[in-house]
Parts: structure tokens; C-alpha cells; sequence
């Protein structure tokens, strides 16, 4: 029998189910009989269709692969198995003289290999240290998951995702980058803060805040931060987007549209509007802050000049510089508004107002 099963600093194994793949019948009844007094449940194959099968339709957490079968050998099935199931274990099983065959199984996804005829002892070992194995990529699968759930919570689920899958820790720097910075402010929520319950303000503010994290999400924009009651995002960052203008666009019209839909509550008469800026430049983006705390973001003169379009937005209005507009084109209806002027520019900036965007 498997010695310390149970035991304590071991994984339990008694429940786990094995899938025993061999043409051969009587290695099949001897595995079935072996694993079924070690406390094992099996299931069997005699060929490797019956294989891939069998694994898509029982989910063991194991499986005892022979490798040479009539037709189709156990090589292709063991790929097949790992393209869509990278956690279950799998020993292949391999006559004297095949040891190419076995090493080949563990390049396409074998866990181990062992001889027949059988030694008991190695078969104990082997398939308690394949099913550990298993049970701890189940473990990390499950914490992996937890941890991009958790970050996805508090930045952007492309930089959680960045920061999880990079072989290396992430450090201080950035790199220039053509981005679209869109800024939306809410108009008139100071004042609704000035009176408001504590709890119904939070409220409120996390209904108009979900809108326009769901509409920049949509259009495959980052969200950088939340400010008080508005937000900054970035599109074209981390994914590269070549229409990010267009979706910046978009994902401003469905702010201000989905906004203007919201219920009031308590004492506001009418819903609140979002104030919104779109404008492209070239800005370093990449990590901010100090080496024990930093942010992703967008630095440079042209993040100054989409907040400064955020801030002379009338509440329900968009406003976009001329880069926007000219490269947008025929796809873009827009009004032209008094030209912006900015603080260390020589020259007034062209502003517009959005009318309507065609897909």
C-alpha cells in the first residue's frame, strides 16, 4: 500500500480518481485491483480515443497511459488531453527498450514514466508523487486565480494580468507611447456631497463611477485611477489598439448616454452629467511612484491637456482636441467650440465638441 496517505504534511489521495489506459486487459484488471486497494476509484480505456474521452467526461486526477496501442498511440492522446487540461497527472507506461517513446511523453506533457512488467513499490511512489503534483497545480491554479481576482479589484485587469504572467518583478521606468487620455468629471457632485448622508454619497458616487468603468472597459480602455468623483483611463496601453481614438470616442458617448440613465436618489432632482476631455499624444507610460509603492500611469504634457479638455466640458458634454478629430475623420460629427488656452503654450488649441461617431 501507499505508505502516509492521510498522514499528516500529505495530501489526501483517497478520494482521487485514476484513469487506467492500456489494450491490454489483464494490465488493466491488475492496475484496477492494485489501485482499488490503495483506496483509488478507476475508470478505464483500451485505446486512446476511449482515453481522450474518458478524461473529458470523468476529470481524473490521474492517468496511467500506455503509450503503445493499436491505431492511435498514446503520444497524440496525451497532447490532446493537456490542450484542454493542464492540471491532471499523467504516468505513461512503457516496455523495456521504449525509453525514447517515454521521454517523448514527457516532452508533450507526461508527468513520469515507468516500465512494465510493474515493480509495486515504484508504482506507489510514482503515483502518490504524480497525484501531489496534480493536487498542488490545482493549488496554484486556485491561488493564481485569487490573486488576478484580487488585483483586478484595485488596477487595471490588463496590468494585473501583466504583473502576474511577467517572469520578473516589476520595477520604477516607463517607455514614450502614442496614448488617447480620457478625463470625466461629475458636474454638480460637490454640492450634492456638501448635504448628503455619508453612506448615500458613496453610493451615489459608485453608481456614476461603475458606469464609466463599465463603458472604458467595453472599449478595451485602462482605467489609471479614480479622482474623487472622476475618473482617468487610457487606451492603447497595455494592449495595443489601433482604433483607440475611435473606441476612446465610443466609450465617452456610452459614459455620458448610460449616465443620463441612472435613477436619482435621495435628494437630487435630476441624474448628475459627466463632464468628459479626449485627447492623444505621445506620453511616457509605464510605472510611477517609489520602489516600495508605485502606479501605472501616464505622464507628459498631453495627460495635462486631456484634463484641461475634462475641465471646460459643460455636464453631458465631450470635448476633443483637433488630433482627434483629424484622425477621425468623416467618422466623427463634431462642433467647434473657443479655442483652449493653456498655460506654457504659445498658441490657443482648437477644441471641439462631439456631436455623434459612426461605426
Amino acid at each position: 500500500m501507499i505508505q502516509g496517505v492521510g498522514s499528516p504534511g500529505s495530501t489526501s489521495l483517497s478520494t482521487s480518481q485514476i484513469l487506467v489506459v492500456d489494450d491490454r486487459a489483464d494490465i488493466r484488471l491488475f492496475l484496477r485491483e492494485f489501485l482499488q486497494v490503495e483506496g483509488f476509484s478507476t475508470v478505464e480505456a483500451n485505446d486512446a480515443d476511449q482515453a481522450v474521452e474518458q478524461a473529458r467526461r470523468a476529470h481524473p486526477a490521474l492517468i496511467m497511459m500506455d503509450v503503445m496501442m493499436p491505431g492511435r498511440d498514446g503520444l497524440s492522446a496525451i497532447q490532446e488531453i493537456r490542450a484542454h487540461d493542464s492540471i491532471v497527472g499523467i504516468i505513461v507506461m512503457t516496455a523495456h527498450g521504449t525509453e525514447e517513446r517515454a521521454v517523448r511523453a514527457m516532452q508533450v506533457g507526461a508527468d513520469d514514466y515507468m516500465h512494465k512488467p510493474f515493480d509495486v513499490a515504484e508504482l506507489q511512489t510514482k503515483v502518490r508523487a504524480v497525484l501531489d503534483k496534480s493536487h498542488l497545480r490545482t493549488e496554484n491554479r486556485r491561488l493564481t486565480e485569487r490573486m488576478q481576482w484580487v488585483l483586478s479589484r484595485y488596477m487595471p485587469p490588463s496590468v494585473a494580468d501583466r504583473l502576474i504572467n511577467a517572469p520578473e518583478l516589476p520595477s520604477l521606468g516607463g517607455e514614450r507611447q502614442d496614448v488617447t487620455m480620457l478625463f470625466a468629471d461629475l458636474r454638480g457632485f460637490t454640492a450634492f456631497a456638501a448635504h448628503a448622508v455619508p453612506e448615500d454619497l458613496i453610493q451615489h458616487l459608485n453608481r456614476y463611477l461603475s458606469v464609466a468603468t463599465d463603458a472604458i472597459l467595453a472599449e478595451n480602455g485602462t482605467v489609471d485611477k479614480f479622482l474623487g468623483d472622476g475618473v482617468m483611463a487610457l487606451f492603447n496601453v497595455p494592449l495595443r489598439d489601433t482604433e483607440h481614438m475611435f473606441h476612446a470616442v465610443r466609450a465617452a458617448l456610452a459614459i455620458q448616454r448610460n449616465a443620463a440613465k441612472l435613477e436619482p436618489l435621495g435628494d437630487i432632482l435630476e441624474p448628475l452629467r459627466f463632464g468628459v476631455g479626449v485627447h492623444t499624444g505621445e506620453v511616457v507610460v509605464g510605472n510611477i511612484g517609489a520602489a516600495r509603492l508605485m502606479s501605472y500611469t501616464a505622464i507628459g504634457d498631453d495627460v495635462n491637456i486631456a484634463k484641461r479638455l475634462e475641465e471646460n466640458a459643460e455636464p453631458g458634454q465631450i470635448v476633443v482636441s483637433e488630433r482627434i478629430v483629424q484622425s477621425l475623420g468623416g467618422r466623427l460629427q463634431v462642433k467647434p467650440l473657443e479655442p483652449m488656452v493653456l498655460k506654457g503654450h504659445l498658441e490657443s488649441l482648437p477644441i471641439y465638441q462631439v456631436v455623434s461617431l459612426l461605426d
